[in-house]
């Protein structure tokens, strides 16, 4: 089993368990994700999805990146090329996931590995984790991951890593957006728990709506995306738990979610 499968709370937690490869991602192992955030997504019982990597101690790692030694090459170019496409998807499908994710940078994250970091919704990372792109140093470029670096990071910053191979580490990688706070290292998956539980209070149907909304009017026009987001904004008033909220805040009580 390459990857490891927590529920509690409302939270799922996915720990990538290779960690004798410092969590590199196989076929496998992309597979395994794919499916687990998928599975996730379709359960009314999760709230939030939490990842992070086994392994403990200075060998602690998220994830090391695409497997170079460890069954990346198929029979045949097409084969390699299929297998290759299977982060793409996975990419795909965090991005389309109604349910929050959270990564848990609990040591190195590089090249894939930094990609899923960049893919989750909020990150926080051990103030000593490595996170970058050395693809280029192995003769390799960041293809697939260029797409969310670039649109995470200021352009000459997102640049400059790839084009070096660089890293960011502790309060860099806070500047650049890369993650949203950093601890120490044994504080990591308390601190990672805790935006979890926060998220899992929160109305399912209000964050499956905003994260959509938010997802599709990123490449829109202004005007366009203003337009969009008040038609977001109709449907979000229609909801039960938009009524429930309002309620809920001027009674001075908690709200009581339906999830629609």
């Amino acid at each position: 089993m390459v990857l490891q499968v927590h529920d509690a709370d409302g939270v799922r937690t996915l720990t990538l368990d290779r960690p004798e490869r410092k969590n590199a991602l196989s076929p496998e192992l992309v597979a395994s994700l794919d499916d687990a955030f998928c599975d996730a997504d379709d359960d009314a019982a999760v709230k939030v999805v939490v990842v992070t990597g086994a392994g403990s101690g200075d060998k602690a790692a998220f994830c090391a990146g695409g497997d170079l030694g460890g069954g990346l090459a198929g029979d045949g170019f097409f084969e390699q090329h299929q297998k290759r496409g299977g982060f793409a998807e996975l990419l795909l499908t965090m991005r389309r996931m109604k349910k929050p994710t959270v990564a848990a940078v609990n040591g190195l994250a590089l090249g894939g590995g930094f990609g899923l970091v960049l893919a989750c919704d909020l990150a926080v990372a051990a103030d000593d984790a490595r996170l970058g792109t050395p693809e280029v140093k192995r003769g390799l470029f960041p293809m697939m991951i260029a797409a969310l670096i670039d649109e995470v990071l200021p352009k000459k910053q997102a640049m400059e890593l790839m084009l070096l191979g660089g890293e960011v580490q502790g309060a860099r990688a806070v500047e650049l957006g890369v993650v949203n706070r950093v601890v120490p290292r044994p504080q990591v998956m308390e601190a990672a728990q805790a935006l979890a539980s926060s998220l899992a209070s929160m109305s399912p149907a209000v964050l499956a709506l905003g994260k959509r909304a938010v997802v599709l009017q990123r490449d829109m026009p202004f005007e366009q995306k203003l337009m969009f987001l008040r038609d977001q904004l109709t449907l979000n008033l229609q909801l039960e738990d938009a009524a429930e909220g309002v309620t809920a805040f001027l009674e001075k009580r908690a709200p009581n979610w339906k999830g629609r």
